[in-house]
């Protein structure tokens, strides 16, 4: 695996080495969406039972049980903010625009305790309007669903990060399918995010997936998982992608018989993003006047909030 990943990273400086993916193969997220009752009731359940964790966008005016949304946001499952009341974006005034946003954002934060900078366009439709009011509020969001390979975000891309695709469930697929799309991403070393509404019952939400094929591919993941897949939340996922792209990117300049590696951060931005590296043998690292070290694979832990590091050694 760490050979794979040193391979990943070939494009970087061979100095200072960010791994993608927090240091695995590949990468997958599983979103639902609209808050429907079902997700409480059967997805948080066998995702917990196999310690999964998944995004719930949660749609403000649908929102009922706080505190059992409050529950699997304290179990580990992260909450998305997907508007006030699910609107088409065409049919919405400049006003209404903010409103879905900006209201649906400040709910969240209030009854969740939390700061929520992620969004999921309702029906994967976006207006120019509606995009400056996430763009503010949010540092991610899931949009367009691309097509072919645009599914799958590979750790040298340059995505929108206000429009990051998804491949949504349908009830007509089975569990091979969804499961190509898990080897199509560890093939290529990849993210791909899964759209989800209900389960079984057409009456749970749109386009639910059989509740069989929905165990079979929770249970495929955990086996991938073994096999050095990450599975995290869609947030997780993008704030380690970003920080990655942006570390990756900063120019090094000497500074007291060393490098230093400076960037600025977004805002917003989740606080407390820690990417692992590796650094060319023989050299020390710091941050903040603090040295690191790294763990007994040779790889570093790095604050993505200190804004620089510097290596000093044979560089």
């Amino acid at each position: 695996m760490c050979s794979f990943l040193v391979a990943c990273c070939c494009a970087q400086t061979p100095t200072l080495q960010v791994l993608p993916w927090n240091g695995h193969r590949a990468a997958v997220s599983l979103t639902f969406d609209d808050a429907d009752s079902v997700q409480l009731d059967r997805v948080v359940p066998l995702l917990n039972r196999r310690h999964l964790r998944g995004t719930f966008f949660l749609t403000v005016s649908k929102l009922t049980r706080l505190d059992d949304w409050r529950k699997a946001q304290r179990q580990g499952h992260e909450i998305g903010n997907h508007s006030v009341s699910h609107e088409h974006p065409a049919t919405l005034t400049k006003v209404n625009e903010e409103v879905q946003v900006e209201d649906a954002k400040r709910f969240l934060d209030s009854n969740f305790k939390s700061d929520v900078l992620i969004f999921a366009y309702p029906y994967e439709e976006s207006s120019p309007g509606l995009a400056f009011w996430v763009k503010r509020y949010d540092f991610a969001a899931r949009g367009w669903r691309g097509g072919g390979d645009l599914l799958y975000v590979r750790p040298d891309a340059e995505p929108d990060w206000y429009s990051l695709p998804s491949q949504p469930s349908y009830t007509r697929y089975d569990a091979p399918i969804y499961k190509g799309w898990i080897d199509k991403a560890i093939s290529l070393g990849a993210w791909t995010t899964f759209q989800m509404h209900g389960v079984d019952d057409p009456s749970t939400g749109w386009e639910p997936i059989p509740a069989t094929t929905f165990v079979s591919v929770l249970d495929y993941l955990r086996a991938k998982e073994r096999q050095g897949l990450w599975i995290a939340p869609f947030g997780v996922v993008a704030a380690y992608f970003r920080a990655q792209r942006i570390v990756q990117q900063a120019e090094p300049h000497s500074v007291d018989g060393g490098k230093q590696f400076a960037w600025d951060l977004p805002h917003p931005f989740p606080a407390g993003v820690v990417l692992k590296a590796r650094v060319r043998r023989g050299n020390r690292v710091f941050q903040r006047a603090r040295e690191l070290h790294p763990d007994k694979h040779g790889i570093y832990s790095l604050s993505f909030d200190a804004g620089e590091l510097v290596i000093r050694g044979g560089l």
